[in-house]
């Protein structure tokens, strides 16, 4: 069996098994809502590798600021440890968290409103990040997942308008609807094309090019209609990022507190 069939059951079963928590528990809301985000937990920790880790909390930073509860944060738990471990509400240095995905039942204007202000936040948290020598990207990657939403064109518009008057390295970096929409946009998006700054890559575009690449990057995003095969476009482009972007490391002297407010003996 072929990645693509096999992940085209696996993305109808998904959406077999969402529509079932939909009926399941219609008087309950935030029970499906909890339900779908373990078929999306479940999903990764099965397929990503394992030095990966599959959690669910917020990311904090070094000056106290906290995302919002992420559905679920993709972090290096090999390196780094979080507050109130084993808790629903672990609490992760933003350094140690490679993406937090938002999961969506659909992807309605509402909905997207409200995950790209959650992207926003999260992107804004400052990073200290311990320099370990083998971390490759210094982004982190806000995703945003839902079932079954409109047609792709539809969320497409409705995406376009929600990020419109967001910069760019606020905007997510990976959307995915089961229907068939896929779009990469926000940092991701520049990466995928330009490469790493001072790479040889973007070195060789800027002699080209001059510094202004804004006729290299497509007007918001790169969307499209894969149909059957959103999982595989999604997941291909997230493991990918995901490998390619070495180890994290939360550095925990900057999470010490200013000396001001530490007597010196």
């Amino acid at each position: 069996m072929s990645l693509a069939k096999y992940l085209n059951n696996t993305a109808e079963e998904m959406r077999r098994r969402s529509a079932a928590i939909r009926h399941d528990f219609a008087m309950h809301r935030g029970a499906v809502g909890d339900h779908r985000e373990k078929l999306v937990a479940n999903f990764l920790k099965e397929h990503l590798p394992k030095r990966f880790g599959v959690r669910r909390g917020f990311a904090i930073s070094l000056d106290e600021v906290f995302s919002n509860q992420a559905d679920i944060l993709i972090v290096d738990d090999q390196n780094n440890a979080p507050l109130y471990p084993g808790d629903s509400h672990e609490l992760w240095p933003v350094e140690s968290v490679y993406a937090i995905i938002e999961v969506k039942s659909r992807l309605s204007p509402r909905d997207l409103e409200d995950a790209v202000e959650k992207c926003r936040r999260f992107k804004q948290l400052k990073r200290n990040f311990l320099g370990a020598g083998s971390q490759k990207i210094y982004e982190s990657l806000f995703v945003i997942w839902s079932f079954q939403g409109a047609k792709p064109k539809t969320i497409r518009g409705n995406l376009v308008e929600a990020i419109r008057p967001v910069p760019p390295f606020e905007r997510p970096d990976l959307v995915v609807d089961l229907n068939g929409f896929v779009a990469s946009c926000g940092a991701y998006l520049e990466l995928s094309v330009l490469g790493q700054p001072n790479s040889p890559y973007r070195q060789e575009l800027v002699r080209k090019h001059g510094a202004d690449f804004s006729d290299l990057l497509p007007d918001y995003m790169r969307a499209y209609d894969a149909g059957p095969n959103a999982l595989l476009a999604w997941y291909v482009r997230f493991d990918a990022w995901l490998r390619n972007a070495g180890t994290r490391h939360a550095d925990p002297l900057a999470y010490e507190p200013p000396r001001k407010h530490v007597k010196i003996l």
